[in-house]
Parts: structure tokens; sequence; C-alpha cells
């Protein structure tokens, strides 16, 4: 008599990066076959067990509860890939897949990183400095200063931890208005880079209907991903004006975003509308901080005489016309 002993395979050890707090598919593929029994381990915990058609996970590790997710509809053509919700730092490591069927047994490796991007890199200008952030990264984030085309040393800093994670800011007092500013955050697999420039004043007198263009001066190509925010700067408080991002936008009454170049366009100046307008233009890496004054004066009215006959009076002219 014959006795059927199941082919075993081994896969090559894939290698999966994710992003924190994000979600993930660790691949397991195997050749099609009857009575699937599949077990994903992560060392000597049971992330995910599937058999009887169904899952099983009486015993499955409380950190991966609620977490894990199979494709049932695509395990019959051989797809036992696990979706891994909610990343977290202790997720990463090796993960093991054993798929047994009455054909075959199969065992793949899967190496899952994760990592941990800027969840919001930031510069802000206030007071004649500003401040650069990185918030939450995994590796410990290194920031320089660049004025103009000169490397500068930082003038203050602020290192948090969060568990595992860092937080950093870095200060860099502003001494030349005339000359942009750079901050570079570096990680060792993520780069992000803020600019800072003062762009000039405005001197306008406040008229009906005016326009005014405070123009961004950025027409890079930019990443599909972008963000435009303006706001205005005034007597320590801060206003949001107008946001666009290529799809949706938010304009306060008299405000809008000129999304060709990104200008700022104010309708009917008034003089409670001086102040300073700060354009924030952001993609994933890169943020450009673009700054104008605006000052708006009063407009000055004379009386206007008119020379000519006084009231009670009529000209010649005036009579004739009047006789019709």
């Amino acid at each position: 008599s014959w006795v059927h002993v199941p082919m075993l395979c081994f896969a090559e050890q894939e290698t999966v990066t994710g992003l924190f707090s994000k979600d993930c598919i660790l691949p397991c593929l195997f050749p099609p076959g009857d009575d699937e029994v599949i077990y994903w381990k992560k060392g000597d915990k049971y992330v995910h067990s599937y058999y009887y058609q169904t899952d099983q996970l009486e015993g499955q590790d409380p950190d991966y509860r609620h977490r894990t997710h199979l494709f049932h509809e695509n395990i019959p053509s051989g797809n036992a890939s696990l979706k891994l919700s909610n990343l977290t730092l202790t997720d990463e490591g090796p993960y093991n897949c054993y798929v047994g069927t009455q054909q075959t047994r199969t065992e793949v490796e899967v190496m899952l990183h994760i990592r941990v991007t800027f969840i919001l890199p930031n510069v802000i200008s206030k007071d004649q400095s500003l401040q650069c952030y990185a918030f939450l990264t995994y590796s410990a984030p290194r920031i320089s200063w660049v004025r103009g085309n000169t490397s500068i040393q930082e003038t203050g800093q602020k290192e948090t931890r969060h568990g595992v994670l860092y937080s950093l800011r870095s200060d860099q007092n502003i001494i030349n208005t005339g000359e942009p500013y750079y901050c570079h955050i570096q990680l060792p697999d993520e780069e992000w880079t803020a600019e800072w420039k003062m762009q000039g004043r405005n001197k306008l007198k406040s008229l009906p209907a005016s326009l005014l263009n405070v123009t961004a001066g950025f027409r890079a190509k930019l990443n599909p991903v972008f963000l435009v925010v303006w706001t205005l700067h005034r007597n320590a408080a801060i206003s949001v004006l107008a946001f666009f991002n290529g799809t949706s936008h938010s304009y306060q009454p008299r405000v809008q975003i000129n999304q060709s170049d990104f200008s700022l366009i104010l309708n009917d100046l008034t003089a409670n509308d001086s102040g300073e307008y700060l354009c924030n233009v952001s993609t994933p890496h890169y943020t450009k901080l673009t700054v104008r004054t605006l000052e708006v004066g009063k407009l000055l009215l004379f009386p206007f005489w008119r020379w000519g006959p006084q009231r009670g009076t009529q000209s010649q002219s005036d009579s004739q016309k009047s006789v019709k």
C-alpha cells in the first residue's frame, strides 16, 4: 500500500516595511490544496490561526487581538497573506507562515520592519525667531540650519522622549530678513526641508473692491500631496484665512487663493487687514514659508467746491436748458 507524504515547500524570506500606526500585509502564498491549515507565528506568539475553514483565535496572543485579518475568499486560490493593522514598534521582527493541505506543506518567513516617519514635521515663525520641529521619530533626528548659502548653528534646542520615540525642537534667531533660512531634518531613511523667506512689504490705501495679491512665489513641481495655508499674524493672534490642498478649499469672507500660483487675494481692504501674512506651502518632504507685511492706510477725502453761481441764481445757459 502507498503512504501519501505531503510535499514540503520553503519560500525565500520576504521583507516588508510598514509605517507606524498604519496597516500592512504580510505575504504568504502556497500551492492550492484541500483542508487548509494556516498558522501565523512570531517567535512563540500565535498571531493568527485558521482551520476547518474558519478563524481559530482562542490561542491568539493578546498583542494581536483585533488586529489580524486573513483574506478568506483568496485562501482556496493559495493566498494566506495576513493583514496586520495599527502597527506598533513591537510588531517589528520575523514572522513565520505555515500552511498545510492534504497535498503540501508550505513555510514562508516574512521580516517586518517598522518605519516611523515624521508624524508632524513643522517650522514656526514667531517673534523674530524660527522653531523647527521633528515629532515622534523612531531614530534620533538631526536638525541643521542654513542662512542664504552659509551653515549656521542653532540658537537653542529641546529634546523630549515618548517611550522609544523622539521629539526634537531646534530654534534659530532671525538676524537678517533679507536672506532665506533653511531648516533640514535628517533621519536614516527620511529627509525634510523647510524654507523661510521675508518677501517684502505692501503699503496700500483702502479702496472699495480693491484686490491685493500677496504672492507666495512657489512655482516648483509640487508633489501630488500638498497643502497651502495662509494665516494672518497680528497683535500676538493668528488667524487662518484660507487653505487649499488641490481638491478642496476653505476661505474666510473676502479671501481666496489663486490656485495657479497660490497667491492670496483680499477684497475690500480695510485698516484691520494690516499685519503679517504667512503662506505655508507643504509637501511630504518640503515646506516653504513666505512672509509678507501689509499696511493698509486710510484714503483721505478732501472737500470739493464747484466754482459758479451761488444758490438761488441761474446762469443763462441753465435757463435755456430748463425752458423746453
